[in-house]
């Protein structure tokens, strides 16, 4: 059933696909005013050549932006009426005939109606190959803004001035066609898996079609496609069978990379999984600690935060993360939390972006095998009364988590630390080293004090694992219980193996080089445990 399943899927998505533009679609051409930030569009080409010649010092071009229509080639088509404001200083588009009928009737005074732009689609009738165009709104600028980039709309969206509201999809245009090929230069990362499904992530430099190929034991067993042309492509795999390898093959027109995954196992199979933490600022040693890592063949990756030195920057994500991890990401699931590094920076933080959570909500649960895994955001709210406090009562109360062998959670800034860069977290002492001692956490990870820190405390394992990269804190002498066990200032990432049939959870802390510089296995008897230092 499940390959009948796969089969139709991939038939369904081939049979949508489209040839791309009609013949009769022309490029509608941009441009933008750097000193009023406003968007100007038009595909008549004598008044393209007016704004170039004559108006060059306000408005600048920046070439075709996409494929619209002259007149109305197809039933579907609708005309976008274009106003212009000289009170406001700003051009309006809209396909909706009650808006533009609206402005007419009782904003004439603010807006003089200049005719039809040109034809597109309505946002939510749109042929396969077309993509929408998005619009926003500044009440402090008084402009609307509209963009067909993912990139801009989510930088738009997340502003953190505030500037702008987004008012949803406008319309459905094809792209411009290029000239380049589309490269990707980001991914393929497997950014969540499950028994049944992953989800494959890439980016490519301009909006390309998505095109999935995998299987078992070749990558011509099952084909998806999306024609939707997109920068940041997110495809997710379903109807996957458990404890399996598939491989893939990603692509975007002819630029395609592989790559390989495998699902979660049965709550009775062992398997092994690793955490690292602050692999921000050097490159080199985030890519000697992603091969240390590739090395120990964990099935899935955790990451407790601090993924790039600045998440809101986006030109050093490709620098300190992407690259330097590209062969660890296109063939093991990571999973990150975000830590405080995350949001610094002057733009959005994209951390969201990558991995698809809603801004200031970087927590998430998943059941891998016999473990139940919790991220939490602590650079978020997680105080008593908050979203995220809330969220993590429901979820430490649930069946998921009652039902695991063993119950992991993943944060980015330690209750418990002593060295130089950082001291113990008091709100996390008091607000979820409670939470984790009623629910019967079993262990838990954290990175933010770049070194290696291992503690017991009320039967729970706390490990700081902040090696991933970031310049290495010297340990100061811990004199606060719980008194450090083992502290380690080095580059490192620990590897975990888990066996439900032993009902043992071993934790290695695993150097740059390979060695094993710490190693501890917790031994599960229900309803406790009991743990052994191996080291």
């Amino acid at each position: 059933m499940k390959s009948l399943i796969h089969i139709l899927a991939a038939w369904m998505l081939l049979s949508s696909n489209a040839a791309g533009a009609p013949p009769e679609a022309v490029a509608v051409h941009c441009f933008r005013s750097s000193s009023y930030n406003r968007c100007f569009y038009t595909l008549d080409e004598s008044e393209r050549d007016i704004l170039q010649t004559r108006y060059w010092d306000v408005w600048t071009y920046e070439g075709p932006a996409f494929l619209a229509f002259a007149s109305r080639s197809d039933d579907r088509l609708a005309p976008v009426h274009r106003f212009w404001s000289g009170w406001l200083n700003t051009y309006f588009y809209t396909l909706e005939e009650r808006e533009a009928e609206g402005l007419l009737a009782s904003s004439s005074d603010v807006w003089t109606y200049e005719g039809v732009a040109f034809y597109a689609y309505p946002a939510n009738d749109r042929p396969a190959g077309t993509f929408p165009v998005h619009r926003f709104w500044s009440d402090a600028l008084a402009t609307h803004f509209y963009t067909t980039s993912d990139r801009e709309r989510f930088s738009l969206a997340h502003d953190p001035a505030g500037l702008w509201q987004y008012e949803g999809p406008a319309y459905g245009v094809y792209p411009q066609e290029d000239e380049r090929a589309a490269r990707i230069v980001k991914g393929p990362a497997i950014h969540w898996v499950a028994s049944d499904s992953a989800t494959i992530l890439w980016e490519t430099d301009v909006p390309a079609p998505s095109h999935v190929r995998y299987g078992v034991d070749s990558v011509s067993q099952y084909d998806l496609r999306d024609p939707e042309p997109a920068t940041l492509h997110r495809v997710v795999l379903s109807h996957l069978a458990s404890d399996t390898r598939y491989v893939y093959r990603v692509g975007s027109e002819s630029a395609w990379r592989e790559g390989s995954f495998t699902t979660a196992p049965a709550p009775d199979r062992a398997f092994r999984f690793a955490v690292c933490s602050d692999t921000q600022w050097n490159s080199l040693t985030h890519a000697q600690i992603a091969q240390s890592i590739l090395a120990d063949r964990p099935r899935i990756v955790l990451h407790a935060g601090d993924l790039v030195s600045a998440g809101r920057d986006w030109d050093i994500w490709e620098a300190e993360f992407f690259e330097p991890a590209s062969g660890l990401l296109a063939n093991v699931p990571l999973i990150p939390i975000p830590g405080n590094h995350g949001y610094f920076g002057s733009g959005p933080p994209w951390f969201f972006y990558y991995f698809d959570r809603p801004v200031s909500q970087g927590g998430f649960a998943l059941t891998y095998g016999a473990v139940r895994f919790v991220g939490i955001d602590t650079s978020a709210p997680f105080a008593p009364g908050s979203p995220q406090h809330q969220w993590l009562l429901e979820e430490l109360a649930s069946p998921a988590h009652n039902d695991a062998l063993w119950r992991v959670v993943v944060l980015h800034e330690p209750p418990f630390t002593a060295t130089t860069g950082h001291g113990d977290n008091l709100a996390v002492q008091e607000h979820l080293v409670p939470l984790f001692e009623q629910r019967r956490v079993d262990v838990v990870f954290s990175g933010h004090s770049h070194a290696y820190e291992r503690y017991l405390h009320h039967t729970i394992v706390y490990i700081v694992t902040g090696g991933g990269g970031g310049p290495l804190y010297p340990l100061w002498p811990d004199a606060t219980p719980p008194i450090r066990q083992v502290g380690l200032s080095l580059h490192h990432h620990c590897s975990i193996d888990v066996d439900p049939t032993l009902g043992t959870m071993t934790i290695a802390a695993v150097d740059v080089t390979g060695r094993i510089v710490d190693l501890v296995r917790l031994h599960k008897h229900a309803p406790t445990q009991s743990f052994t230092a191996l080291r």
